[in-house]
């Protein structure tokens, strides 16, 4: 038992207050004779034991209310009421530690994971002193994590563990290894499984500790986690709320870094974006953006360690951002070039701050041979094709990753519909219709991704069109025709005869003050069905049109793909676009932006499984992964065996990072080596992925403590901060018993009354002196 109010403790020795004064009673007593008293002292003789009992009584009830009154004013406590009464029942510790990245948070040297340590510490030193049973449970948030799949008893780093005088050197053993994650974690699977903890030891006095650092990202609209409190504080719980974090620091971070939404091919150059972020409340000045690039050159690998291979690191620019404010976020962009194809990787980096792991980025870009596109051509002569062609590979030599293929309309019928998957673009050029099986290839091509573009032209059978591709709004063809009109002269000579609206396949020429394709004349198109709209929310809008306002390109989202289609024809017939340079401009920037869906760039968060398809019959079920080493660029080698998930399959699967394994909770680069049945890898077998932290959590912005105590409200919690935590005793957290002393001295005073009344002498009312 523990007092709140230690010094009055010294209050006990008024307990021998009535002892003494009944020893200076005595000692005023005087001997007198008196006859009368003879007969007096016989009968007092013969009561003497009864009487000396009731006066030892009422000594004993005077001192007793002196002890009772003392122990409320000085507010005695234990764990747990009952405890109080028969004692020996056991106080549990439940200690919830954050360890997400926010956690490395640096003030004058120390995190807030130090911070979190030294908490851990005086609680064990705390509960070391105790005079009863003490256990200990932690459960870092990094273990909680994996839903059904892990259990709070093998999650826990100490499950139950009794607290005793060699204790603190095996928690500062077991400290030695815990470290802030690279990953982004609440407190809500914790609390899940502290349930699960708490329902196993109904026996027991619960104390739980969340140590964290309570930033507004996890905790700043706390309605989940009331609810998850309230259901731990119906176990009776006391609850502890102790924050680690001193105060909101400068912190800067790299949000994204992405490649531009272009043609991607080896030997052409690309842009690459990087975001950068103010997370503080400060400005920030001369900070140096650095990017590097990570090549890796095609040759045969079977006899090189995986951990061990070379590749060509460059470094590709250092970004000076001159400043940044409060909450702002920049963009820059660095232009990268790999000679050969593969998946390589450019890397982003900052100067070192107080929160280290979102200073690093990662990004993997699969750079093919070329993007193949297929030009289906209705005209005799494929007039049309022509100047797509010379438009995707303007000059002999030069080299937009584009790979056209010129195919007559009869190609879509023959061709399987798995086969069309190989294209990252199909275009129609005038084409008078399609048989029902190539309808349906091109609806599934599009359906899955691909993307599709619809040139105009004099052979176009409009009833095909609305009936079979347009099917009232349900098919690939964005709008209904009704036939091919001359476009009327202007008014204006210097009206240009195409409206853009903005859009990526405009964003060249909306940036121009005069842009080229002012000068593009139209003479003729098909005009869209009278008072035709796109439905709101149908997926369907018109981003540029004619000066007379008829719709000129329309786009149309068909699941995961797009559709555009162009009212005229890309050849001169009916326009004199293919003699204007701006030609070449929109279909570099239409060709990337109908491939951007089928370019899975596949942004991953530190901690997302891996799981990798073979075909059993290119490949052995043998293969290594490779994963980064934390602030080392050494790689480190695991082994794993693919596996047949389902029976009668001839893919093989192998994975990372599921279940109880950890082993992508580190941010970087991994790789996966398979190996083809004859025993050879090579570098476009290798799968390369990029695992990158969640830059939310870079976010040091922490609630208000007075706040966040009234959300969390009617769930009584207790407020701490860690610097000043040793200098409180949390041990002695439990059950008051101010309260129930107040009612049992009340009782006692009431038979000291009582019992003053009967050993006292009271005249009878009315009778003679």
């Amino acid at each position: 038992m523990q007092f709140v109010f230690q010094a009055l403790t010294w209050g006990f020795l008024l307990a021998l207050l009535p002892l003494l004064i009944h020893l200076i009673n005595m000692m005023r007593h005087r001997r007198v004779k008196w006859a009368a008293m003879e007969f007096l002292l016989q009968s007092y003789k013969k009561h003497r034991r009864w009487v000396w009992l009731k006066q030892l009584l009422l000594l004993l009830a005077r001192m007793a209310a002196v002890v009772l009154l003392v122990a409320m004013l000085a507010q005695l406590k234990t764990r747990n009421q009952w405890l109080a009464l028969f004692g020996g029942k056991a106080t549990h510790h439940y200690v919830l530690l954050d360890d997400s990245y926010s956690m490395s948070d640096r003030v004058a040297g120390q995190s807030a994971f130090d911070a979190s340590r030294q908490v851990l510490s005086s609680i064990v030193n705390g509960a070391k002193s105790a005079d009863n049973p003490q256990k200990l449970t932690v459960l870092r948030y990094s273990q909680a994590r994996g839903g059904a799949d892990v259990s709070a008893n093998s999650a826990a780093d100490f499950n139950s563990e009794i607290i005793d005088s060699e204790f603190d050197l095996t928690l500062e053993k077991k400290q030695r290894s815990w470290e802030p994650t690279d990953l982004a974690l609440g407190p809500r699977d914790s609390l899940g499984m502290l349930r699960e903890l708490l329902a196993q030891a109904k026996d027991e006095t619960a104390i739980v500790y969340v140590l964290s650092d309570f930033r507004v990202k996890d905790w700043g609209t706390p309605a989940e986690l009331r609810t998850a409190l309230e259901e731990v504080k119906k176990t009776k719980a006391d609850i502890h709320l102790v924050n680690c974090a001193r105060s909101r620091e400068p912190n800067l971070g790299i949000l994204e870094i992405l490649p531009a939404d272009d043609t991607r091919a080896a030997g052409v150059p690309l842009f690459v974006n990087v975001k950068v972020k103010n997370f503080g409340m400060a400005e920030a000045s001369k900070v140096q953006l650095k990017l590097s690039s990570t090549f890796y050159p095609s040759e045969d690998l079977t006899k090189t360690p995986p951990e061990s291979r070379s590749v060509v690191r460059e470094d590709l620019a250092t970004m000076l951002l001159e400043k940044i404010g409060p909450g702002e976020t920049l963009t820059r962009r660095v232009q990268v070039y790999f000679p050969q194809p593969g998946k390589h990787v450019v890397q982003a980096s900052l100067p070192e701050d107080p929160v280290d792991a979102d200073n690093r980025r990662w990004c993997v870009i699969d750079f093919p041979d070329g993007e193949k596109t297929l030009l289906i051509d209705g005209s005799l002569h494929q007039k049309h094709a022509y100047h797509l062609e010379v438009a995707f590979r303007p000059l002999e030599k030069s080299n937009t990753g584009i790979v056209p293929e010129v195919k007559p309309v009869s190609f879509l019928r023959d061709i399987a519909a798995d086969a069309l998957r190989q294209y990252a673009t199909i275009y129609m050029l005038d084409v008078p219709s399609l048989e029902n099986r190539a309808v349906t290839s091109l609806e599934d091509y599009v359906r899955a991704g691909g993307g599709l573009a619809i040139f105009a032209g004099p052979d176009m059978n409009m009833n095909f069109y609305n009936n079979r591709f347009y099917k009232d709004g349900k098919g690939l063809f964005p709008l209904p025709l009704l036939a091919a009109w001359d476009l009327p002269p202007p008014l204006d000579p210097n009206e240009p005869d195409i409206e853009l609206m903005r859009h990526p396949i405009f964003s060249f020429f909306l940036d121009q003050t005069n842009p080229l394709i002012r000068g593009v004349k139209v003479d003729k198109y098909v005009a869209a069905k009278k008072d035709w709209k796109p439905e709101p929310n149908s997926g369907t809008s018109v981003i540029a049109s004619l000066r007379n306002k008829s719709p000129f390109i329309v786009e149309r989202k068909f699941g995961e793909g797009t559709v555009v289609t162009c009212l005229t024809t890309a050849s001169p017939e009916w326009n004199d676009w293919a003699k204007n340079p701006s030609l070449v401009v929109l279909a570099l920037k239409m060709q990337a932006y109908l491939a951007s869906a089928r370019r899975l760039d596949d942004p991953r968060l530190v901690g997302t499984p891996i799981d990798v398809s073979l075909e059993s019959s290119k490949y052995r079920p043998e293969l290594s992964f490779t994963l980064p080493k934390q602030k080392s660029d050494e790689r480190l080698k695991l082994d794993r065996q693919a596996t047949q998930p389902e029976a009668g399959k001839t893919t093989l699967t192998a994975s990372l990072g599921r279940g109880l394994s950890r082993d992508t909770d580190q941010a970087g680069v991994y790789e996966a080596w398979p190996r083809t049945t004859k025993g050879e890898i090579a570098e476009p077998d290798i799968r390369r992925w990029a695992l990158n932290v969640d830059p939310d959590e870079g976010d040091l912005a922490a609630v208000d403590s007075k706040e966040l105590l009234t959300k969390l409200d009617p769930v009584k919690v207790t407020w701490h901060q860690a610097e000043s935590y040793e200098q409180q005793d949390l041990s002695s957290s439990g059950y008051n018993l101010s309260q129930v002393l107040m009612i049992v001295l009340i009782c006692l005073l009431i038979g000291e009354q009582l019992l003053a009344y009967s050993t006292s002498y009271h005249p009878i009312p009315g009778a003679n002196r």
